[in-house]
């Protein structure tokens, strides 16, 4: 009779890459959310008050490009 379980005293392992698989997924959803609520945030700050439009917008512009400078030295 072949074996096709491995024995109860051998715990089921998954491999070492299982634990990290589950955090990715966790860590971009906390991410998103973060940036949502900011962007909440600006966006209401704006409506409030108009005349922060352009400065929050330059800077916004400003991250967006130092990002995704950082994105392409990382890449390259």
């Amino acid at each position: 009779m072949p074996a096709t379980t491995p024995p109860p005293s051998e715990p089921h392992s998954h491999g070492p890459t299982a634990p990290a698989r589950a955090v990715w997924p966790l860590l971009i959803l906390a991410l998103a959310l973060v940036i949502l609520l900011i962007g909440a945030g600006l966006a209401y700050l704006t409506w409030r008050h108009p005349s922060l439009g352009a400065p929050l917008g330059t800077a916004f512009g400003g991250v967006t490009l130092l990002v995704t400078l950082a994105l392409a030295l990382y890449r390259r």
